[in-house]
């Protein structure tokens, strides 16, 4: 079986995010079990030149004009089977795919109703793959549908820290969609506690100053740059908070963080509350921002309580990468035409 994961956006190291590490860490698992394994991304610059490399372990075509590009990556890898995000942006892809004689696995990340412009199964040779079982009832109800659940990899040894300060409150990704408002005025409440900010996603210059113009009025608010190693964010970590103001699929961060039984504190929303599981506090997005500080106290003052549960849900046995590859190779499989 050759295998390639499709999308037309960039990908790591032009481009940082959730869907990109676990595409990554799945993809090198693959070829360690000997499966041919490639990556497409398109690029951040529309004048960059279409590329091949192996600079993230896997060969990775990188394309200005995906939907140009992907075609002379197709008649290059020549893959069985297409692993592409579920969303309109990537749906060019498919007809592609299938044309160049490969089958389809969609690999939902995102249970937005605005990211279904057709209904994905009615498509011969494509299959549904969901990331968390919040998305599989999404897809469920929004398209009558029930698919297999594969969660994203997570690779234990590159989050784990033994040691560490612990001495701050960790987020991820300082934007309104990632609830960064809840991360500020959390800040501005809790004065004597250090917060840490992350990039991860790309953000534009102006957004930066606004970050770091209000980092520095409250004097308690660090800012990094993403960084590809994520173990001494998490070292710096007691909690981490993902407040997220839209409907998470699967909530990464928490359960990077759960490999070292760091708690969280999350939106009581979307797949969050069933990532974290015991290891932490879930809050409703829309009850003022009183909740929100009583529970980052809670935590904040007796972390410990909620580190056995964290250890707990980054032991379940769904997460191991073995079983996930496992889960994910059954999938494809299954597809008419496809063997190992």
């Amino acid at each position: 079986m050759r295998l390639i994961f499709a999308a037309t956006h960039p990908t790591i190291p032009e481009f940082w995010g959730g869907q990109e590490t676990s595409n990554q860490a799945l993809a090198l698992r693959l070829q360690r079990r000997g499966i041919a394994t490639a990556i497409f991304a398109g690029r951040q610059a529309a004048a960059a030149p279409f590329t091949r490399d192996d600079v993230i372990g896997c060969p990775a075509y990188r394309a200005p004009e995906p939907v140009l590009g992907y075609p002379v990556a197709l008649a290059d890898w020549k893959p069985d089977v297409a692993v592409i995000p579920l969303g309109t942006a990537s749906m060019p892809l498919v007809p592609l795919s299938l044309q160049a004689g490969a089958k389809v696995a969609l690999y939902a990340a995102s249970a937005e109703p605005y990211d279904f412009d057709i209904n994905p199964v009615a498509l011969p040779g494509v299959t549904l793959i969901a990331n968390s079982d919040f998305t599989a009832r999404r897809l469920q109800t929004l398209l009558g549908v029930d698919p297999p659940v594969v969660p994203p990899l997570i690779e234990p040894e590159a989050y784990r820290v033994a040691e560490g300060p612990h001495d701050a409150v960790l987020f991820v990704n300082p934007t309104l969609r990632k609830g960064v408002e809840i991360f500020f005025r959390l800040a501005a409440a809790r004065p004597e506690i250090p917060f840490l900010a992350v990039e991860s996603w790309s953000i534009s210059d102006a957004w930066r100053a606004v970050l770091i113009n209000r980092a520095r009025a409250l004097g308690n608010v660090a800012l990094w740059p993403t960084d590809e190693d994520m173990r001494e964010a998490y070292g710096r970590a007691r909690l981490v908070l993902m407040p997220s103001t839209f409907e998470e699929t699967f909530g990464r961060i928490v359960a990077e963080a759960q490999v070292s039984g760091i708690p969280a504190l999350v939106a009581a929303r979307g797949a969050l509350p069933g990532t974290m599981g015991g290891g932490g506090i879930a809050v409703p997005i829309d009850v003022g921002i009183e909740p929100w500080i009583a529970a980052l106290d809670r935590i904040w003052r007796a972390p410990t309580d909620f580190t056995t549960a964290a250890f707990a849900e980054a032991a379940r046995p769904e997460r191991a990468p073995e079983t996930i590859v496992d889960r994910f190779l059954a999938v494809l499989e299954a597809l008419p035409g496809i063997a190992r």
